[in-house]
């Protein structure tokens, strides 16, 4: 192994540590990664910062612009509200219609936005209804991850790993290429819910002070951001145009008709996202082009040698599902995509099997209050203990486990 190989793969170890254990921000942890391979002569200084252009960094951002736009607008709350009214006044079908709108928007929406919008609503329909707001509010960030895996967009931790495969190589996800696994999920995971699920929800006193007010409604916003995301939505699966084109298209388009200020579209950014993927994208580059990839390869053919396929996609999504409740998946996405395309090289499996296990489980994040922003959204408003999202989480949990298992190894493999 060459020295540049055995420093990059150094740096991979310090890095992983790093945003596991976080004893300084995930964004300072991104700039020193193009900083120590240009310092330690890996890369060439022109090359520290470009991946701050990446395509998959334009599409996530401006999505973050336009679903924003679709939170001010009120269009998300307006949605909420219909939905939710639609499934009764009871206790069973006031919080199974938080989970059908609660999945449904995420599904194409930031999760944590999609739980802020909806808080609301909720408690408005929960104290209507008479039915524990602690109830609602643990379902409503539950089902913001379960309607996240449903599509490329649904999710953060998707983008990430779409991102690491485009930089590898390999052609990415199609859009609509996680629904048939996170559809099941759904499904079963809101059968589960109105039939068992709503006995085990944790009841507490929820202060109604620290609830955030519903976005004032426009009309005339309304209609233009839906028609902007629709033909988003139209492109990328027809692909039309370049998902990252469409994607600042669509941006552009909605800050120019002035459903979002310019300000708030620049506050809708996730800078710890933006400096995290084009971190590891560099790091990533470095692992391919040092030779270390090829070296864990080596290593990994032979401890996994003999492995039946389903077992390697089992221990993937366990060890994701596992950590994504520690840490946040955009994170550990970033740091196991790289991982699960040399697994995949070592084990002759499709490339899009491993990676697309990481990037579903990186959303299973139930049983701790720290692993979502949906769950830390609520988590002291709710009055939740870890003990409420562990009874509560577990068999989402198991469903995703089996579901991505078997799932992806029917899809890919057999």
């Amino acid at each position: 192994m060459s020295v540049q190989a055995m420093m990059t793969l150094g740096l991979f170890v310090v890095v992983v540590i790093l945003l596991i254990w976080q004893p300084i921000s995930p964004i300072l942890t991104s700039v020193g990664i193009p900083l120590a391979l240009t310092l330690l002569g890996i890369i060439k200084p022109a090359q520290a910062f470009t991946q701050f252009s990446n395509p998959t960094i334009i599409f996530f951002m401006s999505l973050l612009v336009v679903g924003g736009a679709i939170f001010k607008t009120g269009l998300a709350d307006f949605l909420g509200e219909k939905i939710i009214s639609l499934t009764g006044k009871g206790e069973r079908g006031v919080i199974t219609g938080t989970a059908l709108v609660s999945g449904t928007i995420s599904a194409f929406m930031n999760d944590t936005g999609t739980t802020g919008c909806l808080m609301p609503i909720v408690a408005s329909v929960a104290k209507k209804s008479d039915v524990s707001l602690s109830k609602c509010y643990m379902i409503l960030a539950f089902f913001a991850s379960v309607g996240g895996t449903i599509t490329l967009i649904g999710s953060g931790a998707h983008i990430v790993v779409q991102g690491v495969l485009e930089n590898a190589g390999v052609p990415g996800f199609d859009f609509f290429e996680f629904t048939p696994f996170g559809l099941s999920f759904a499904v079963i995971s809101m059968i589960w819910l109105y039939f068992f699920g709503i006995k085990g929800l944790p009841v507490h006193e929820v202060n109604e002070a620290d609830i955030p007010p519903t976005a004032e409604r426009n009309k005339i916003k309304m209609i233009i951001v839906s028609i902007v995301f629709l033909f988003i939505v139209y492109c990328m699966a027809s692909k039309l145009l370049a998902m990252h084109i469409a994607a600042a298209l669509g941006a552009f388009l909605v800050v120019i008709t002035g459903c979002i200020s310019i300000d708030d579209a620049i506050k809708s950014f996730s800078m710890s996202t933006l400096f995290l993927v084009a971190g590891i994208f560099v790091l990533s580059s470095a692992l391919a082009t040092t030779g270390a990839a090829k070296v864990i390869i080596m290593y990994l053919s032979g401890q996994l040698a003999g492995l039946h396929p389903i077992i390697v996609i089992f221990g993937v999504c366990l060890v994701t599902l596992v950590a994504t409740n520690f840490m946040m998946g955009t994170s550990l996405s970033a740091i196991l995509a790289p991982m699960s395309i040399l697994i995949s090289q070592a084990c002759n499996l499709p490339p899009h099997a491993l990676a697309i296990a990481v990037a579903i489980c990186s959303s299973g994040a139930f049983c701790t209050p720290i692993g979502t922003g949906p769950n830390l959204l609520i988590y002291d408003i709710g009055g939740y203990s870890f003990k409420d999202y562990a009874v509560s989480g577990l068999a989402y949990e198991i469903f995703m486990l089996v579901i991505c298992t078997f799932g992806i190894y029917a899809y890919y493999v057999m």
